[in-house]
C-alpha cells in the first residue's frame, strides 16, 4: 500500500471539487521537515466541506467507520477506510468547530507537488499548536522537529 499515491489521488479530487481543506499530521511533516513513515492521511477541514469529503471518498471505495468522535478541544474527526492489497487505507477528515480549526483551514499553505499540483498544508505552526494539543509521544517528537526545522520552501 502507498500513502502517498492515494494522498496524490485525493489531493486531485479536493482541488477539482474546491473543498476548503488542510493537510495535517505525518504527511504534513513530509511538507515541513522530513518524510516520516505514516498510515493514514489527516485532513481538518469545515463543516460545510464535510458532505463533499464523504461523497469522494465513497467514489473512491472508502467506507465510514461509523459515528464520529468529538474531542475535548471541539474537534470532530470522521475515520474512512478502505483494503488495499490487504492492508488498510485511513483517511482521517477532523471537521473544524472552532475558529481557531477554522483559521487553520483559511490560512493553510499552498504548496506545490508534482504529483498533484497545488497542496494545501497548514502552517508550521499551526501544526506544532495542533500536535500540542493531541500530545502523544510522536506529536511530542514531531513539535521539536518542527521547532528545530529551519523553515524550507513549500
Amino acid at each position: 500500500m502507498n500513502v502517498f499515491f492515494e494522498f496524490h489521488k485525493l489531493v486531485k479530487e479536493l482541488q477539482q471539487q474546491k473543498v476548503q481543506y488542510a493537510v495535517i499530521g505525518g504527511v504534513a511533516m513530509a511538507f515541513h521537515a522530513y518524510a516520516r513513515f505514516t498510515k493514514d492521511i489527516d485532513l481538518l477541514t469545515k463543516p460545510a466541506e464535510l458532505d463533499k469529503i464523504k461523497t469522494i471518498l465513497e467514489i473512491e471505495g472508502y467506507k465510514s467507520s461509523g459515528e464520529p468522535w468529538t474531542f475535548k478541544n471541539q474537534i470532530e474527526l470522521h475515520r474512512f477506510w478502505k483494503i488495499i492489497d490487504a492492508e488498510e487505507m485511513v483517511i482521517d477528515v477532523l471537521v473544524a468547530r472552532t475558529e481557531r480549526h477554522n483559521q487553520i483551514v483559511d490560512e493553510a499553505l499552498e504548496a506545490y507537488s508534482k504529483h498533484t499540483g497545488v497542496v494545501r498544508v497548514a502552517k508550521k505552526e499551526d501544526l506544532i499548536w495542533l500536535k500540542g494539543q493531541r500530545n502523544s509521544p510522536i506529536d511530542q517528537a514531531d513539535i521539536e522537529t518542527l521547532r528545530n526545522e529551519s523553515d524550507k520552501k513549500l
